[in-house]
């Protein structure tokens, strides 16, 4: 279990878990005392989520740290701290063996672990300086890292030097997220001017723009095979609150994902748990947790999570799990199967 300086006890108010899916025998029959409980990690909202490895997750918080953890044996690797105002976005190069974040101090840092395994850690191995707004996006890929911010700007940056190598501002482009697309040289970037835009990193210009949404672009994330991206929007009552599914290669919608009832904060694609089948995820300020049948739209499995508040961002992990964050300062770890019968379900495995 966590030790008391990895953060806040956990409260003694537990949350019941309610599972619910489409269809029915897609429920999941893991219940609420199944789910393993570790003291907090964050000590506020967590705003961003990756996965480091096979069975590690990094997050970034509003507790102005990063954490890196084991989830299945619930054990925290390292908090990094340094940051003056909240983490925003995090990154993870396994080539570097390094873990990045932005932060409303305008800041986008470096860290390497240190000598104490799950201990603080404080120092900053580079730190990238240039932003005047927010850091809200962020990609690491070819030795570079691509930043973007509410002070409409994209920035490349070396990743040795730290120098700046290419700042593109555009009016209105209020960045949300920033991913890499594996296998080129080009990020994918959502904004508040409703636009998915493709940058090419070689020189950081503009590619492709898609057609504008009639939502706010909340956050994006790229298909292993570097042919899809994936978006999420904003919304109220069941208005826009959709994931969509970019093609790359024809630049087209191929089809959207509608069923959360408030502002979809996070999406991402899943390994493959079967030959038959693709997967997507999504969570949202509606404090459901989704996953669709890529190909058909449908929705094949829901996890409701009473008192966890507005669900900020999601990551897949290469073992079938996900974790998703909250404003309240959770973190709740599921696994993604397939049954006997073919039927896709979670099982909510750990809360920290």
């Amino acid at each position: 279990m966590f030790s008391s300086i990895m953060g806040k006890k956990q409260s003694k108010h537990k949350n019941n878990v309610m599972y619910s899916s489409v269809p029915n025998s897609a429920i999941s029959d893991k219940t609420d005392l199944d789910v393993k409980r570790y003291t907090t990690v964050h000590q506020d909202a967590v705003n961003s989520v990756v996965t480091v490895g096979d069975d590690c997750f990094l997050s970034g918080s509003a507790d102005k740290s990063l954490v890196l953890y084991k989830w299945q044996e619930g054990r925290m690797m390292q908090r990094w701290t340094g940051h003056h105002k909240s983490v925003t976005r995090v990154a993870y190069s396994p080539e570097l063996e390094a873990y990045f974040s932005g932060s409303r101090d305008k800041h986008v840092n470096m860290w390497k672990r240190g000598t104490t395994t799950g201990g603080i850690c404080e120092k900053v191995a580079t730190s990238f300086v240039g932003h005047t707004l927010v850091v809200t996006g962020l990609a690491v890929g070819d030795n570079k890292v691509c930043s973007g911010s509410r002070d409409n700007s994209v920035r490349l940056w070396d990743i040795e030097t730290g120098n700046c190598l290419a700042n593109v501002a555009i009016l209105r482009n209020l960045v949300t997220q920033i991913k890499w697309v594996p296998g080129q040289t080009a990020v994918a970037q959502t904004s508040e001017d409703k636009c998915l835009r493709i940058w090419d990193t070689r020189v950081l210009q503009e590619a492709t723009t898609f057609p504008k949404k009639q939502y706010i672009q909340t956050s994006c994330d790229t298909s292993k095979d570097g042919n899809y991206v994936l978006t999420s929007s904003n919304g109220v009552g069941g208005q826009g609150c959709e994931a969509t599914l970019w093609d790359l290669r024809s630049t087209k919608v191929v089809c959207e994902y509608r069923g959360h009832q408030q502002t979809v904060g996070g999406c991402a694609f899943l390994p493959r748990v079967s030959s038959s089948n693709e997967y997507i995820a999504t969570c949202g300020n509606d404090s459901t947790i989704r996953i669709w049948n890529k190909n058909t739209q449908d929705c094949v499995s829901m996890m409701t999570i009473p008192g966890s508040g507005q669900l900020t961002s999601i990551a897949a992990g290469n073992d079938g799990s996900l974790c998703v964050t909250s404003l309240n300062g959770k973190l709740f770890v599921l696994t993604v199967l397939e049954d006997s019968h073919g039927q896709c379900k979670m099982q909510h495995n750990v809360q920290y």
